[in-house]
């Protein structure tokens, strides 16, 4: 799935939702698993391509509003940061290794990967359903192809 602007990751946002209202008794169930039987879904944020990829280009791209529409969604750190909490109720949960973030939410069971860069902007390189709190960040990296 590519989520290469704000509009696009809003929509995103209702997939998801309608994933979670379809599962119903199931993403509650997930909820109450213990945290080594987490199992996350996701994907990268350009179809075809492994996270890791997504990650090197995502490290030259220019912010989204000039950008492509086959590339991550990238912007500067805090407007990412404002998407992510406001529209996800996500918050930010680990740092994994080369500049990528963990952010989840408990109340969406949203997850999704981000590389910040040192330029201050920051890209999303992965996303998912299936976090809970408690879970170990670990499977979150694993499931976007990384170690964490």
């Amino acid at each position: 799935m590519t989520l290469p602007k704000r509009n696009d990751f809003k929509a995103a946002a209702i997939v998801a939702a309608t994933v979670l209202a379809i599962a119903g008794s199931g993403a509650l169930a997930l909820t109450r698993q213990r945290d080594d039987s987490a199992d996350p879904r996701g994907w990268p944020a350009i179809a075809g391509m492994d996270t890791r990829a997504v990650i090197e280009l995502a490290r030259r791209l220019p912010l989204s509003e000039s950008a492509s529409p086959d590339q991550p969604w990238c912007d500067h750190s805090a407007e990412v940061a404002q998407v992510l909490s406001h529209d996800f109720d996500e918050e930010r949960v680990a740092s994994g290794g080369g500049g990528t973030v963990l952010w989840g939410s408990d109340l969406t069971g949203t997850w999704t990967m981000v590389l910040e860069r040192p330029d201050a902007t920051s890209c999303v390189v992965a996303s998912g359903v299936g976090y809970r709190d408690g879970a170990s960040p670990r499977h979150f990296f694993t499931s976007a192809g990384l170690s964490g």
